[in-house]
């Protein structure tokens, strides 16, 4: 009888054996495992919440922002009412292209077959130096453009309107002198994309625009 319980003591004292071990083992390792796992979706939720925080500009906004009767949305030429050539063009193909892609809708040039009618003006354009290198040139700019919005369906109802719209952005000047102007400035194609990537997401947001 002694015997008898010294074997089941030390059975209880020590891990299991044969089938038991096995067990005892796979239970272990899927412990282990799910550990493991739900500490790395953790981390991975946490690097996604700081990425999406991180982003200068985030693609918010749908088709579902305009009002569903609007299908076809005309682009006009942008006014330029500052003393800087040519970037009201570069305004209007960004604004352009950045509405056909965000707000999938078809854009067009012209107010006939347009559903609703966006204008702009270029009201100002202002280049700030921030920092400059080991010869004194400027290297890294804040540049900010103000624009007059509106945005209006065929019959004439507001559907987003911005009188003193205004975006700022810093700016690293580039290494190659073909990529920007006058060797100064950063190239308009740039700060026109972000320019279009900022007043679309505001428009579609219903936002009243800028900074």
């Amino acid at each position: 009888m002694r015997g008898k319980e010294n074997v089941e003591a030390a059975s209880k004292a020590g891990p299991p054996c044969s089938d038991s071990l096995a067990r005892w083992f796979v239970v272990s390792l899927s412990r282990s495992l799910l550990r493991r796992t739900v500490r790395a979706s953790s981390a991975l939720l946490l690097f996604a919440f700081l990425t999406a925080t991180a982003c200068g500009y985030h693609l918010q906004g749908s088709a579902g922002a305009l009002p569903p009767t609007v299908k076809t949305i005309a682009v006009l030429p942008f006014e330029r009412q500052a003393p800087v050539v040519q970037v009201e063009q570069r305004v209007t193909e960004a604004v352009t292209r950045e509405l056909a892609q965000r707000a999938r809708v078809k854009v067009i040039a012209t107010r006939q077959g347009a559903d609703a009618v966006l204008t702009g003006a270029v009201t100002g354009y202002g280049i700030l130096p921030m920092s400059y290198d080991m010869d004194g040139r400027a290297n890294r700019y804040q540049i900010t453009i103000s624009a007059k919005i509106r945005l209006a369906d065929k019959d004439g109802k507001v559907l987003y309107e911005a009188p003193s719209y205004r975006f700022s952005e810093t700016y690293q000047r580039s290494a190659l002198p073909s990529t920007y102007v006058n060797n100064e400035v950063v190239a308009y194609d740039v700060v026109a994309r972000d320019f279009a990537r900022a007043l679309i997401a505001s428009i579609l947001e219903g936002e009243t625009g800028g900074e």
